[in-house]
């Protein structure tokens, strides 16, 4: 396929336990145009079922001939310089490009008889991806390390526990590259990065390596001496990372205070590339691991899943992106759409989802905030003593069971956070965190809260009450969108300042978001399940109702009467027959309660939520006579599903 390289053999290989080619191992062959004389040798490399089964060797040219070269000892030469072009080595082919050369040394070999037969053959060419140039193998002196006496602390600071790596699956990934390790090749052939600190004598030829540029050759004191234009390899430059940038190799505060540190967040594809360098530099240089934990994310790709690359066009260009949807918005869809080690696919319908929930927690801000306003400040508060996420056995007792509800989700809610960000969890966490704020909160608390506002003995509780969950909601978010709970939280700072009405949060308040206590869960009391209960009941009642409004398209204005039974759980339902009212859209006067009821109303739908019966009247909502027909269809299909599956 390279003919040209022909020029560059030094051996022809075959398998040793190949019957055709036995005798000819130890023997000599000759290379063709050339003449020069070259070993058969034996290898397990050669596939004995592949062409013919002998294969030329260019250690030169090809990265498994070279190994093959090392193995059995053979010269290395090079057939081609920097410019493709045959060397020396070629004989009468010096000087030709390659593929001139192929050219000329093909039909040189035709007419010297050499060769059998031609066939196209299909095979990878290697090219450049900046210019599509074709990447010939070469050989060419470089630096390396001899990398195994770093690997072999490195590996074991995983098999002890000093470091570990989330997810753990990737562990055996981190063992297979370290136990499989070959040494590293630290030079590079580019404009940019940290130059080689080696210098050249142009008198004496020896090398001086310096930490600060010489001015003589440490050899023989000439002058005349010129540094390596190399560069290190970027995982070697930045392996040095952790400590290089503190201040190392001076106890600096910096070193001391961050060196080591707790964790290191990164893409699983550079676990290799740069975390395992980091670690062994560290281990290296300073005795210490550079951190304990290594949390892995997988890759970012585009919403058809393709890798984003510049070159491909797959990318996506996170600033426009910030520009229309907002910079919390992108955040949250990458931070929760994710789980460690795992891909993610950025679509831009998720990011304008999201833009959503940033807008749901600033118009639920101006409610809870416009709420405070409305109140005048009460005398004497400002005094109490007890941290933002506590409240008072007394305050509880007052509570309305709205209030209790929503303040045990929220308490719930942070210790299942930090349950989850303990495990690592951070988008399940920020999953939890928006179904809280979107559906517990804003669709169900805030809107129970409009009602109990308008009544003035519970005006002052329910204000505490929103902006209490308000604030520890904004301080669970921040770290996923901090854009709009730091705004958010100062105007809600302001607004409970100038009224006073909340005093566990007059004292002693940060001045910013970033720097406020992270919540803590209250103790459990005993309360909380019930209350939950009870709530969750009321919800499946409005649930219903608002799903057979929705089933029969009726306006949202228009207000239906109903008939609630209860049985042991009437009294909860006349307690709240108010809240429930306004939640599904029913006339408050016209909503009866019972206990029980001998005879179930006429010309009523009949819905049920856990224990609780529930009676639509249908006059004024459809045509009976077509609501009588679509059930007798829907009874008469499931009759059959019966039949059938009986038989």
């Amino acid at each position: 396929t390279r003919p040209e390289t022909i020029l560059g053999d030094t051996a022809v290989a075959v398998h040793p336990e190949d019957e055709r080619y036995k005798k000819y191992i130890g023997r000599t062959a000759l290379v063709p145009i050339l003449n020069r004389e070259i070993p058969v040798i034996a290898d397990e490399y050669v596939s004995r079922e592949f062409g013919t089964g002998a294969l030329k060797i260019t250690p030169g040219h090809d990265p498994n001939d070279y190994e093959i070269g090392q193995r059995h000892k053979l010269p290395v030469l090079s057939m081609l310089d920097r410019e493709a072009k045959v060397t020396e080595v070629g004989g009468p082919y010096a000087g030709m490009d390659r593929f001139a050369a192929r050219e000329k040394l093909w039909n040189d070999m035709k007419q010297a008889g050499l060769v059998i037969k031609e066939e196209a053959y299909t095979l990878n060419v290697p090219r450049s991806q900046r210019g599509g140039e074709i990447v010939e193998p070469m050989i060419s002196e470089q630096w390396f390390v001899r990398i195994q006496p770093l690997a072999v602390p490195a590996l074991a600071a995983v098999k002890d526990g000093r470091i570990h790596i989330i997810p753990e699956r990737f562990e055996k990934v981190y063992f297979n590259w370290m136990e499989n390790i070959r040494d590293w090749c630290i030079s590079r052939q580019l404009w940019w990065g940290h130059r080689i600190p080696v210098w050249y004598c142009d008198d004496c030829h020896e090398q001086t390596c310096a930490r600060t540029d010489p001015a003589r050759c440490a050899h023989c004191g000439s002058k005349n001496i010129h540094q390596d234009p190399d560069v290190l390899d970027t995982w070697f430059s930045s392996g040095l990372w952790p400590f290089s940038t503190l201040g190392w190799p001076e106890e600096t505060p910096d070193y001391k205070y961050f060196y080591p540190t707790t964790m290191m967040e990164t893409g699983y594809d550079i676990l290799f590339f740069w975390v395992a360098r980091m670690i062994m530099d560290g281990l290296e240089f300073t005795g210490q691991a550079p951190f304990n934990t290594v949390y892995l994310h997988g890759l970012v790709r585009n919403e058809e899943g393709a890798k984003m690359s510049k070159s491909k066009g797959t990318g996506i260009d996170p600033l426009p992106v910030m520009d229309e949807y907002g910079t919390d918005a992108l955040r949250f869809t990458l931070l929760v759409g994710s789980t460690p080690g795992n891909d993610t696919n950025l679509s831009l319908k998720k990011v304008e989802g999201n833009r959503n929930f940033a807008n749901k927690i600033w118009n639920a801000g101006r409610f809870v905030i416009s709420a405070i306003n409305s109140l005048q400040a009460s005398a004497g508060n400002g005094t109490a003593e007890a941290p933002y996420w506590e409240v008072s056995r007394g305050a509880a007792e007052r509570w309305t069971l709205a209030d209790s509800w929503i303040w045990a989700r929220l308490q719930a809610l942070i210790r299942e956070v930090e349950r989850l960000f303990q495990a690592y969890q951070y988008g399940e966490a920020g999953r939890q965190i928006y179904e809280f704020f979107w559906s517990d909160f804003a669709d169900w608390y805030v809107e129970a809260a409009k009602l109990q506002l308008q009544d003035k003995l519970l005006q002052a509780q329910t204000a505490d009450t929103l902006a209490r969950v308000l604030d520890i909601s904004l301080r669970l978010l921040h770290p996923i969108t901090p854009f709009v709970t730091e705004e958010l939280w100062g105007h809600l700072r302001n607004a409970v300042g100038q009224n006073g009405i909340l005093s566990y949060l007059t004292r002693d308040w940060p001045s910013a978001l970033i720097i406020a206590p992270w919540p803590q869960a209250q103790a459990v009391e005993g309360w909380e399940d019930q209350k939950v209960a009870d709530f969750s009941l009321l919800q499946e009642v409005v649930r219903s109702i608002r799903n057979l409004r929705a089933e029969k398209k009726v306006s949202p204005a228009k207000r239906l009467p109903a008939v609630l039974v209860g049985g042991e759980k009437a009294g909860l339902l006349r307690e709240q027959a108010a809240t429930i009212a306004l939640l599904a859209g029913l006339e408050a006067d016209q909503v009866t309660i019972h206990d029980s009821l001998a005879a179930k109303p006429a010309d009523h739908v009949a819905l049920v939520a856990g224990p609780v019966e529930l009676y639509i009247p249908l006059a004024g909502m459809e045509d009976l006579t077509a609501e009588r027909q679509r059930l007798e269809k829907e009874l008469a299909d499931t009759q059959g599903q019966i039949d059938r599956l009986g038989k």
